[in-house]
């Protein structure tokens, strides 16, 4: 019997573990001291249900669906952020889905610089 609730609680979890995964690879463009810079990101987001996503993205973030395959994003890490973001191209098929998608966040509180600043990223993503 306890072979079968460690099989079963596996199984479970496994499910949870592997279902709706994206991981992102990109690009955050943003003012720095004065000029744009640019910082290499890396992300992996897990999806909550239809409409909304938890992830960690130069911060952890969380992501609600919107209008027109747009996603609305909060965000927190040394400064909270307000942004929206899309995929603007997404493979078809089965297995791995490779996706191509755009944010923009705006920071509004415990910047060291003035609220307001925004951070431009681009993303290349692998999903299951």
């Amino acid at each position: 019997m306890k072979m079968i609730t460690r099989i079963a609680a596996v199984a479970t979890l496994a499910t949870f573990m592997f279902a709706g995964m994206n991981i992102t690879w990109g690009n955050n463009y943003s003012d720095t001291n004065g000029s744009l810079g640019s910082t290499p990101g890396f992300g992996v987001w897990f999806d909550v249900n239809d409409a909304t996503t938890v992830g960690w993205e130069n911060g952890l973030k969380i992501g609600l669906a919107g209008p027109a395959g747009m996603t609305f994003r909060l965000g927190y890490d040394a400064t909270t952020s307000l942004g929206v973001g899309r995929s603007w191209w997404t493979s078809t098929g089965d297995g791995w889905g490779t996706n191509l998608s755009t944010a923009i966040d705006w920071t509004m509180t415990g910047a060291a610089d003035e609220p307001g600043e925004f951070a431009l990223t681009m993303n290349l993503g692998f999903g299951f």
